[in-house]
C-alpha cells in the first residue's frame, strides 16, 4: 500500500466533490489489502466504502434537498439498473454494479469524486458526528439482513457472533422493536457490549446453550437467527433452538474451503425453516437507517473506538484486523 499525493479529482458534468470527514475500515478492506479479496476490485484502488463527507463542489445541479456544505453519508453501490437482479428489485446484488472502494476511488483519501450516476447516493445527515455518519453503511447491511428474516415481527432473535456487525444487528433489532434478543459469543467483553446494546440473554458457546435459549423463550425457540461470524459452529449447534418456521440469515461470509455446513434436510423440511443469505443493502435501507441515526433512535456514537491518520492507514487496517475495536476510523487529516 502506498500513501501518495494526487490532484484533487476533476469533475465531469453532473459530478460532485466531497471532502472526506470520516472513513472506516471494514473486514473487506482488510482482505483487499492482503490480496485475498480480488473479485470486483480494480487495482490499484483507493479503498474505503464506509465514509462520510462534506459537499464542496458540484459540476451541475445538486439533487433536490442537497446543498454545498451539507454533511452526507454515501451509499457505496452504483447498480446498472438493467440486469436481471436490478429489474427484480435486487439492485444490491446487481451483476454489473460498481462500488466506491472497489472499482471507484473510495474514502481513504482527502477528497472523493461522486460521479453523476451516483449523486443520488448522497444522503444528508447534517447535525450528527461524521463517524456516526460513516457507520450508517454497515448498519444498513445489517438492517437488510434483519429484513430478510422478518426480524421486525420476530418475538425472539438469536445473534451468534458479537463482532462489530453482530453488535450492530443487536442494536438495530432493539431499535425496530424485537422483544427478546439472545447473543452468543466466546468473548465475555463482547457479551458485555452485547448486553449494553440490547441483548437480554448473553451466552458463551457450549453445553446448555440451547436449553438456556429455550428457557428464555418459554420453550418456543427463536423465530429468527443471524449468523454474524463465518464459522460452521456458529450455526450448526443452534438448530434445536429454532422455533417452527424460523428464518436464518447467513449474514457473514465464510472463508473459502470452510464454507460447508452440515444440516439435516428433514429438519428444514418438517419445521419449515428458511435459510437465506444477504449482501450489502438497498439505497432505501441506507436512507431508513440514516433517519434512525439522525433522530437518535439508534445510538452509534460509541462504535468507532479508534481513529488513525490517513498516513497510518496500514496501522488502521492492522488495528481493525486485531479485533479489539468495534470500528477503526481513518482520518483524512495528515498527522
Amino acid at each position: 500500500m502506498d500513501i501518495v499525493d494526487v490532484p484533487i479529482p476533476a469533475l465531469e458534468p453532473g459530478d460532485c466533490l466531497l471532502r472526506v470527514e470520516s472513513a472506516l475500515v471494514c473486514g473487506t478492506d482488510i482482505r483487499i489489502y492482503e490480496g485475498t479479496k480480488k473479485k470486483n476490485v480494480s487495482y490499484p484502488t483507493v479503498m474505503g466504502h464506509e465514509f462520510s463527507g462534506t459537499i464542496t463542489e458540484c459540476n451541475g445541479d445538486l439533487p433536490e434537498g442537497l446543498s454545498i456544505g451539507d454533511l452526507v453519508a454515501v451509499y457505496p453501490l452504483v447498480p446498472c439498473g438493467s440486469c436481471i437482479a436490478c429489474t427484480r428489485g435486487k439492485a444490491n446484488i446487481c451483476r454489473n454494479r460498481v462500488a466506491f472502494g472497489y472499482q471507484l476511488p473510495g474514502g481513504f483519501g482527502e477528497y472523493v469524486r461522486i460521479p453523476a450516476a451516483a449523486v443520488q447516493n448522497m444522503v444528508k445527515v447534517n447535525g450528527i458526528d461524521p463517524n456516526s455518519a460513516a457507520v450508517i453503511e454497515p448498519l444498513s447491511c445489517a438492517y437488510n439482513g434483519l429484513k430478510l428474516i422478518d426480524a421486525p415481527s420476530a418475538r425472539a432473535l438469536l445473534v451468534t457472533g458479537c463482532g462489530p456487525l453482530g453488535l450492530m444487528h443487536i442494536r438495530l433489532a432493539k431499535a425496530i422493536g424485537v422483544e427478546r434478543i439472545v447473543a452468543v459469543d466466546p468473548s465475555e467483553e463482547r457479551l458485555r457490549v452485547a448486553a449494553a446494546s440490547g441483548a437480554q440473554l448473553t451466552l458463551t458457546p457450549g453445553d446448555g446453550v440451547v436449553s438456556a435459549i429455550r428457557d428464555f423463550t418459554d420453550d418456543a425457540g427463536v423465530d429468527a437467527m443471524i449468523v454474524a461470524v463465518g464459522r460452521a459452529d456458529a450455526f450448526e449447534p443452534y438448530l434445536d433452538a429454532l422455533a417452527p418456521g424460523a428464518k436464518v440469515n447467513l449474514f457473514a461470509g465464510f472463508p473459502t474451503g470452510k464454507d460447508t455446513l452440515q444440516v439435516s434436510a428433514n429438519e428444514v423440511h418438517y419445521n419449515e425453516y428458511s435459510l437465506v443469505g444477504s449482501s450489502s443493502c438497498h439505497l432505501s435501507d441506507f436512507e431508513y437507517v440514516a433517519s434512525l441515526v439522525a433522530d437518535g433512535t439508534l445510538k452509534v456514537d460509541d462504535l468507532v473506538t479508534t481513529t488513525l491518520s490517513i498516513d497510518d492507514t496500514v496501522g488502521a487496517i492492522e488495528a481493525a484486523k486485531a479485533g479489539r475495536d468495534l470500528r477503526v476510523g481513518v482520518s483524512a487529516r495528515i498527522s
